[in-house]
């Protein structure tokens, strides 16, 4: 590694960000719920459901019950295994599914754990729970749901699924030739002859009781000969690297918010806003849009194209007994740390500016967390802390100061004193083809129309780091350097076309798309006849841009697939079933 790029890369995770203290929030107010029908389209039945006052969906105690919670609210472990199976005997198969379910961890299980960390980390400062969990959650590939169920399976709408990544990764942008790195032939899981039937996500506080729970599963699994195909372990960086991805950023900060609240009136994201303020009724968080559940969970209300406030009236193609169920998108990518800071260091010369501010235009946040567009000159920890604002920032118009919700600055939270975003329409501080802006361009329209479009293509991120870190250490060892590592990339959807593949190929692949202004700099592939040439333009101090050729790719896939996630029921009550006929159609 280059002496810049090398002292860049050291220095990071050098100062802690200190996050909000001294916030102590009350206990969720029950909200009024009317009983309600209709909301979920005629292709998924469901029984009757409800709405709260708002009019959105309240989910119910067997709802709760049966998503998994690795899906709402999500996991968010320090260390987790994902065990990938293969299955072998379909009857041992089904009885190992018998032992697994009720194990599974559900979104009520989680949600109890998630509501008092929550409280505990705006009280105390601290992201280490006082109380620790373990949780377990279940996926499945498509030809693995067709071995299970036959014909039931063939109410899934959703073409990607039915494929499989590994068919579709040159679509993704993925090398097309065979000897290329990324290239499917070499992936470590997910290649044409290696696709798992079964991902197993176990997660946990400690590494200790990560083995314990993953040891157990696998023991099972074995005695029913359920294979193991691939083991990979992942693990949140140490210290002041905690939530960061090994570039050094940190990493999962935008996720949306999902409408809808629990029987006994809890939301699932809660609202923060003043209600005066009409962005109330679209933020859940300041920068945190409200997104209706059916985007990530099916049989519920969808996002409307129109109207963020409305639901749309479709429900997506899936099976009857898929309601609760979500599509699982996995990537293992290799980042290579020394080429991005090789590579920032060498540009930033060109450039005028340091290596780490490079970088963060690339990325558009600081290593921080600490958006561009509030902080266009350096980072700022202290905005980074504040998680009411360092997501509050549009691109296209100015951002509007934003009054806390009653209940929150009762709680004792001051109020958001941070430099406010400016107008940035062309890139002049937040370059346009800068990560974020790439797959969310938030406020600004895009190549598909306006922007509430952008909701539609909205994920449920999950992803967490594998391998040691560069980041932070001062002289690495050669063998340290050439350690593999990367991230897992997790998500849920309803649809892998409209979102996580509409997000990969169409944007972050695209110069021009969802704006003009380059590649996609971290994630983003080319693959035009071979030819993997990406740039992209960067503001000059003369109010220009200038384009940057994008030396190589810091990221490669080593591996993938795709997943449906089930209803906890449904593992029982489907999957595991012994076959004697159909089960039903959509």
């Amino acid at each position: 590694m280059s002496g810049e790029g090398l002292a860049a890369l050291a220095g990071l995770g050098s100062v802690a960000v200190e996050r909000l203290s001294g916030i102590t929030l009350p206990a969720p107010a029950p909200a009024p719920i009317e009983a309600s029908s209709g909301l979920l389209g005629d292709e998924v039945p469901a029984p009757e459901s409800a709405t709260d006052a708002s009019g959105e969906p309240v989910f119910d105690a067997a709802a709760t019950a049966d998503i998994q919670g690795n899906v709402i609210p999500g996991f968010h472990k320090d260390h987790q295994r994902f065990l990938f199976f293969a299955a072998g005997d379909l009857d041992g198969a089904r009885e190992w599914l018998r032992w697994l379910a009720p194990r599974l961890s559900s979104m009520r299980e989680v949600l109890d754990f998630r509501r008092e960390f929550r409280r505990e980390r705006l009280e105390s400062g601290s992201a280490t729970p006082t109380k620790t969990a373990t949780w377990t959650a279940f996926a499945l590939s498509h030809a693995a749901v067709l071995k299970l169920v036959g014909d039931d399976a063939t109410g899934f709408g959703d073409q990607a699924f039915r494929q499989g990544m590994s068919a579709r990764s040159t679509y993704l942008g993925d090398p097309s030739d065979p000897a290329a790195p990324g290239h499917r032939d070499g992936w470590r899981v997910g290649g044409e002859a290696s696709e798992p039937d079964f991902l197993v996500i176990v997660a946990a506080d400690t590494s200790g009781d990560l083995e314990a729970a993953a040891s157990e599963i696998l023991s099972e699994a074995h005695r029913r000969s359920v294979t193991l195909a691939f083991d990979q372990l992942g693990e949140n960086l140490p210290g002041a690297l905690s939530g960061h991805e090994h570039f050094g950023f940190k990493d999962g900060i935008s996720q949306p918010g999902i409408r809808g609240a629990t029987a006994d009136g809890e939301r699932l994201s809660p609202r923060y806003l003043d209600p005066r303020n009409p962005h109330a009724r679209i933020f859940g968080k300041p920068g945190q849009p409200l997104v209706w559940p059916g985007q990530f969970v099916a049989g519920w209300p969808r996002q409307s194209p129109a109207d963020p406030l409305v639901p749309d009236d479709g429900a997506g193609a899936f099976p009857d007994w898929a309601r609760n169920g979500s599509y699982l998108v996995f990537r293992r990518l290799t980042q290579d740390v020394p080429a991005f800071w090789d590579f920032a260091a060498r540009a930033a010369e060109a450039h005028g500016t340091d290596p780490v501010r490079f970088a963060s235009l690339m990325v558009g946040r600081w290593p921080s967390g600490a958006p561009i567009s509030r902080a266009p000159e350096e980072d700022d920890v202290a905005l980074a802390g504040d998680e009411f604002a360092h997501n509050h920032f549009q691109f296209d118009d100015d951002t509007r100061q934003w009054m806390p919700a009653p209940e929150l600055a009762e709680a004792g939270y001051a109020g958001d004193t941070h430099p406010r975003a400016r107008a940035d329409l062309f890139g002049d501080m937040c370059p346009v083809g800068s990560h974020i802006r790439k797959v969310n361009p938030r406020d600004s329209g895009t190549d598909f129309g306006a922007p509430a479009d952008t909701f539609l293509r909205l994920m449920l991120r999950r992803g967490i780091p594998f391998g040691p870190p560069l980041a932070g250490v001062s002289d690495p060892s050669p063998e340290l350097v050439a350690t593999e590592r990367g991230l897992l990339f997790a998500a849920y959807m309803t649809s892998i076309e409209d979102q996580f593949e509409f997000v990969v190929r169409r944007w972050a692949n695209s110069p021009v798309q969802p704006n003009v202004g380059g590649h996609d700099p971290i994630i983003g592939q080319a693959d035009v006849h071979g030819d993997r040439t990406r740039h992209i333009d960067l503001p000059t101090p003369s109010n220009g841009t200038r384009s940057v050729a994008l030396e190589r790719e810091f990221v490669t896939p080593t591996g993938g697939g795709y997943f449906f996630a089930p209803g906890i029921s449904a593992v029982t009550e489907v999957l595991a079933a012994a076959r004697s006929g159909g089960l039903g159609g959509p």
